[in-house]
């Protein structure tokens, strides 16, 4: 369901053409810049402004953020407050193709030897932002968009800085909760809050077992349910593809203890580049139909 309902022209300069996609938290609308012709998408969300100088100086942070240049990054044009609404809104660059999560509900699961790279360029992006001291704290198939711009080859680019965290804040938490999607959610953010580089490593290993298996790591359930399948490491991976050499480098970008995973983004992309595409498919197609054939990944 739509939240509440967006002016036709947001702040005087973007002309609403139709709506791209509904949430829990914001409604996201292809527009017109009014003033430079170009289309766009704009996030609108649905909670108002109560202090607009606290929440302007959270928006600029934002900002900031999604202007770290990189190719993987979707950039934020334009920022702002609603004047008639009080609503908070982004602009974005207007893509063209499908986020992981529909990707993956059409086609079932992604091939080694064609997503891993597109992957390790996303990786490669994520780290350019955890080095300007920011975690993106919400990565899930959802949050990463296949941008297929044709004829340029497909490039998968990181969306979604909504509930992005500054590493010199201890913690980031929602009034009244947990600023989470659980299914997604390393273990250490379930326990105490906090958020690191290595809690984003987690969360784009669960991403990337879910596209190259076909299935989330994570069944869903209740909030204490999910939570407890993180801190136990209960995680549906075939037993049989973990001591592969991509099942090596899945173990340790999901490992239970951040201290334990890969040091950084980029050391999970260069993992990943050291792998056989081929021998990789080969195996994650062997394990992943045992374990279906056991119904295990139901």
């Amino acid at each position: 369901m739509a939240g509440p309902e967006i002016e036709p022209v947001i702040a005087g300069r973007y002309l609403v053409r139709h709506v791209l996609g509904v949430g829990g938290m914001a409604d996201v609308v292809a527009a017109d810049d009014l003033e430079t012709g170009q289309p766009v998408a704009v996030k609108v969300l649905h909670q108002p402004v109560a202090d607009v100088a606290l929440d302007r100086r959270l928006l600029q942070e934002l900002l900031s953020t999604a202007q770290v240049a990189h190719p993987n990054l979707v950039a934020i044009l334009d920022f702002g407050v609603a004047a008639s609404s009080r609503r908070p809104f982004f602009v974005m660059e207007l893509l063209s193709g499908a986020d992981l999560a529909t990707y993956l509900q059409q086609y079932g699961s992604c091939g080694a030897d064609w997503f891993i790279p597109m992957f390790c360029e996303a990786l490669d992006g994520l780290d350019a932002v955890h080095r300007r001291g920011i975690v993106h704290k919400d990565i899930k198939p959802a949050n990463l968009f296949l941008d297929q711009q044709d004829p340029a080859p497909p490039r998968l680019r990181i969306t979604d800085f909504g509930i992005a965290h500054h590493m010199q804040r201890s913690r980031v938490t929602q009034e009244g909760g947990m600023a989470c999607t659980p299914r997604y959610t390393p273990p250490e953010y379930f326990a105490s809050g906090e958020v690191s580089p290595s809690s984003d490593v987690y969360q784009m290993g669960l991403v990337l077992a879910e596209c190259l298996l076909g299935w989330p790591m994570v069944e869903e359930g209740p909030f204490a349910t999910v939570a407890f399948a993180h801190a136990r490491g209960g995680l549906r991976l075939p037993p049989g593809l973990v001591m592969s050499p991509v099942g090596q480098v899945l173990g340790q970008a999901l490992a239970l203890r951040a201290r334990d995973r890969f040091e950084s983004a980029g050391a999970f992309a260069e993992a990943l580049q050291g792998i056989d595409l081929q021998a990789a498919g080969a195996s994650i197609e062997l394990h992943a139909a045992m374990y279906q054939r056991h119904g295990l990944a139901g």
